[in-house]
């Protein structure tokens, strides 16, 4: 309250016995004040700044009530205090006025009503105004404001979260709620931000606040972290977070503006594949002209090699003990030449011609020819081919020939012991053959596993395989617009899945 100025006198008083004690009771006030009877409310005292607030003159405040002074919202207000002050029981109630007076603008007031006894039988009510219009302003277009970033922040898809220092969540948008699957009801008030995140990740967060290394004292700038929504799910994110302080300076929360990193790791995820494709078509295409160069410059004095060692053979006499030495030059050139067809085939210069395939049949084949084999005598095969399975167009014996390599393999990694099992099916959702075998072999470490389509890589022994096979049978399939699959199941074991597409009335035959 503000001291009232020397030689400021009241604008009315009607009460030469009141005078004295109001006097000294309103002396140091500025504040508009009234004094009235209960009943009428004749106005029994009023000091000069109810005057100039009302408009009304001194000399016409004394033929007045207090009720007709405010206008006829206050009049209305103030009687509904009067009424309440003299049925609650207390000495003193309070209130909100509006002041609209003629030629006047309109006002807002604080009323303190309270009941006085000048004497033991005078009951009187004082009426204290203070002005607080500027005040009510000041609130609403700072209501106006908070609604309008409360509305921003919240309805944000960009995750924030505030919190206090001790951890309690002040604020959670909509993006945190669909980020974590907590509602506003389930976190405000309720959550923790230690609950968000993995492990003791909030604490190491609240003390690189504290630091001045990652933007200085009070701000940590991206953050990497998991968080944890309420499904249980972990989720990469990296993150902004600054101190928020009260009006002393002090430390009153934090609050966090966090960015979900999942869809940016799988992108990166993806390029990495892509990249990795491309290094591998790449290399391929390198490998692929280093195989053609390699294998025309071999065939020629291969094929004469073969020539001659066969004639030399034919000459000699069964008795002759060089001819076993001359058939094995002879087999060698034969296996030689047959890995230069492979490294032609390879490399796509030599050109086959398509026509319908049996894929049961090509199975079939295919064991039918390897049965014979002494690999092949402590290894059972089950054949469990679908019956009426489509045909596929493709080159029959470069497709015998992936078959053979992928047996091969198994019975390989089988070490002459246990079962093959050849299941062929059509996928009519994806329009394909598929025929998959499936040994009971150890299986494949993921490193192997990741390489066996590269050229040249084996994990056979020196001299027992070119590392040739399946990457020429990968090359094959992918040529026929279709695709080889590896997995190792748990139990153990290794299956090889071939996919072919299935023929229609629209594709020409070749």
């Amino acid at each position: 309250m503000g001291r009232m100025k020397p030689g400021v006198a009241e604008a009315f008083s009607a009460s030469p016995t009141l005078d004295k004690v109001l006097r000294a009771a309103v002396a140091g006030w500025d504040h508009a004040l009234a004094v009235f009877r209960p009943g009428t409310g004749r106005l029994v005292y009023a000091n000069g700044a109810f005057a100039d607030l009302t408009g009304i003159a001194p000399d016409q405040l004394a033929k007045t009530t207090v009720f007709r002074c405010l206008g006829e919202e206050g009049k209305r207000q103030a009687r509904a205090a009067v009424t309440e002050l003299s049925g609650c029981g207390h000495s003193r109630v309070t209130s909100e006025l509006q002041l609209a007076l003629p030629l006047r603008s309109p006002r807002r007031l604080r009323a303190t009503f309270a009941l006085l006894h000048p004497t033991p039988k005078r009951q009187l009510i004082s009426m204290h105004l203070v002005d607080v219009t500027e005040w009510v302003d000041r609130e609403r277009v700072l209501e106006e404001r908070l609604g309008f970033l409360s509305g921003v922040i919240g309805g944000a898809l960009e995750c924030v979260v505030a919190s206090r220092m001790d951890g309690q969540i002040l604020l959670m948008n909509r993006g945190a709620q669909l980020l974590f699957g907590y509602s506003e009801e389930e976190a405000v008030g309720r959550k923790y931000i230690q609950d968000l995140f993995e492990g003791d990740t909030s604490h190491e967060v609240l003390n690189l606040l504290r630091s001045p290394s990652h933007g200085g004292f009070g701000v940590v700038d991206r953050h990497q972290a998991i968080l944890i929504a309420e499904s249980r799910e972990r989720i990469p994110v990296w993150m902004s977070i600054h101190t928020l302080r009260d009006a002393a300076g002090g430390e009153a929360g934090t609050v966090a503006y966090v960015h979900d990193m999942r869809e940016t790791l799988e992108i990166e995820r993806r390029l990495e594949e892509v990249q990795m494709q491309l290094i591998h078509a790449d290399k391929m295409a390198s490998l692929g002209k280093l195989a053609a160069g390699v294998a025309h410059e071999i065939n020629n004095p291969l094929g004469g090699i073969l020539l001659f060692g066969s004639l030399l053979l034919e000459d000699m006499d069964f008795s002759d003990p060089r001819r076993e030495d001359m058939d094995r030059i002879v087999q060698e050139a034969r296996r030689c030449r047959e890995i230069v067809n492979s490294l032609l085939d390879f490399s796509h210069q030599k050109k086959r011609y398509q026509e319908p395939v049996d894929l049961n049949a090509a199975v079939e084949q295919c064991l039918s020819l390897l049965g014979n084999k002494a690999v092949f005598y402590n290894i059972s095969v089950a054949l469990e081919l679908a019956e009426s399975l489509p045909v596929i167009i493709g080159n029959p014996s470069q497709i015998k020939q992936v078959f053979t390599n992928i047996v091969t393999n198994a019975v390989d990694a089988m070490e002459g012991e246990g079962t093959l099992t050849v299941r062929s099916r059509h996928a009519g959702d994806t329009g394909e053959v598929v025929v998959a075998f499936c040994d009971t072999g150890p299986g494949m470490p993921a490193n192997v596993r990741n390489r066996i389509f590269d050229p040249f890589f084996t994990t056979k022994e020196p001299g027992k395989g070119t590392g040739l096979g399946l990457s020429l049978s990968y090359n094959i399939i992918r040529g026929h617009r279709g695709d080889i699959r590896v997995h190792c199941p748990p139990g153990g074991g290794t299956v090889f899945e071939v996919a072919l597409p299935v023929v229609t009335d629209e594709e020409p035959v070749a």
